[in-house]
């Protein structure tokens, strides 16, 4: 069960890493300009709109969520916290999967390999720390 609770608050650590400077304005902005830079420079395919202050908003309030929950994973590890966590990435992942196939910028990869791994190894850790704990009970 350590193991596994390492790896829920390695993820939580990562979110908090990576979404604290979109939930701070002024960096937000900084950070998504050099995203469009990266996407303009490598001539990537797909599109890198420019953001208005509505989307600077929602990504805004979603780091602002995910820097709570992240801080509740670091506080209050749990096999069930990273299930919950599991789930979450799946749907981002999802999410991510569908914006490249409407046309979005392909740096979105960026984002998702992680998300996939992390995802992987929280809801089959999860499982399989489940089933062990099964077993243990039944002897």
């Amino acid at each position: 069960m350590q193991n596994y609770n390492k790896w829920v608050a390695r993820s939580a650590y990562y979110d908090l890493i990576i979404t604290t400077p979109f939930a701070i304005p002024g960096i937000a902005s900084w950070i998504i300009s050099l995203f469009a830079s990266f996407h303009q420079t490598l001539g990537l395919p797909g599109e890198f709109p420019a953001f208005q202050i509505q989307h600077l908003l929602f990504a805004h309030l979603l780091g602002s969520v995910v820097i709570v929950w992240s801080l509740l994973r670091i506080k209050h590890t749990s096999p069930l916290l990273g299930l919950y966590d599991g789930f979450a990435r799946v749907l981002f992942s999802m999410f991510y999967i569908y914006a490249i196939t409407l046309g979005a910028s392909p740096l979105i990869l960026l984002f998702l390999i992680p998300e996939l791994f992390f995802a992987v190894v929280q809801n089959v850790g999860y499982y399989q720390l489940k089933s062990k704990i099964h077993k243990l009970d039944l002897i």
